[in-house]
């Protein structure tokens, strides 16, 4: 286990070190290079998850971590200006630093987590991303703190028409595979749901986006679908205030008892695209 001490104070996140992601990193570290001219360490990506951690991470997270309060520790869904969000690379870095230092300064970090995890998932594209990781590269140090997973927002085509599209946010996959270049098409084009086992091929995890939006797609036949293709993973915990309590509460049971029926593991987020991750 490795201490990382918080400036000005005594408390400590404990990080724990994960070998089976070496390969994961050794691929950004040369997407770095072949992307940006940036060289850097492998320790110098310690503020990046891997795959194997970020499936740790998601594990241990429960379902009020993910809302915007005083237990706010994860945010798996937020856009930039590389789609239709407003904040920019540095803007996000800068206001997930601070709120995982503040996490860090209440004591909240006994239970093996993070003070604060974050994804950029803009919609099929993953400029900022890169630049991101480009970024933490440059200051590990400054980001020990914080855990940042490389994410994108793909759409998909493929399930029953008419409504034959859908959504899934994918986690942790290297966003300098050229597999992965090749679904990045920009919002509204097509990629095939085939072209999900890129993003598992790279070392990803696929989770439906935002079920809520979509109810006539919370059932058995819609599951069964994600299953076969390799989307594990549902969005229970989407935090987007557009819907009131009542809405969500009539959903909630159904999705939750086939989240449980099919065995798929749960993310969340904010799904923000202004000036903030709240």
């Amino acid at each position: 286990m490795i201490s990382m001490n918080f400036a000005n104070s005594q408390l400590s996140f404990k990080e724990k070190f994960y070998p089976k992601d070496l390969n994961y990193k050794k691929a950004l570290q040369t997407g770095l290079k072949e992307t940006f001219g940036v060289n850097c360490k492998l320790e110098d990506l310690s503020p990046i998850a891997g795959p194997d951690e970020i499936h740790s991470i998601i594990s241990k997270l429960k379902p009020n971590q993910y809302e915007v309060g005083d237990n706010f520790r994860a945010n798996f869904h937020i856009h930039t200006v590389a789609s239709d969000g407003r904040l920019n690379p540095k803007e996000f870095l800068e206001l997930c630093l601070d709120w995982a230092n503040r996490v860090l300064k209440t004591n909240k970090t006994k239970d093996d987590l993070p003070p604060f995890s974050a994804a950029i998932t803009d919609h099929d594209q993953v400029a900022s991303t890169k630049e991101v990781i480009a970024l933490i590269s440059q200051e590990p140090e400054k980001y020990k703190n914080f855990k940042f997973i490389s994410g994108c927002e793909f759409l998909f085509h493929g399930y029953k028409k008419p409504h034959s599209a859908f959504e899934a946010v994918g986690l942790g996959f290297n966003p300098f595979d050229k597999n992965i270049q090749q679904m990045m098409k920009g919002f509204g084009l097509n990629n095939q749901v085939s072209d999900a086992k890129k993003v598992l091929e790279s070392g990803g995890i696929l989770s439906w986006a935002h079920p809520i939006v979509t109810p006539d797609k919370i059932n058995e036949d819609f599951f069964s679908f994600l299953k076969a293709n390799g989307i594990n993973g549902v969005e229970g915990n989407y935090q987007y205030n557009r819907w009131d309590k009542e809405y969500i509460d009539s959903i909630k049971p159904r999705l939750d008892k086939l989240i449980k029926q099919f065995k798929m593991f749960v993310t969340g987020g904010t799904d923000s695209h202004k000036k903030t991750i709240f």
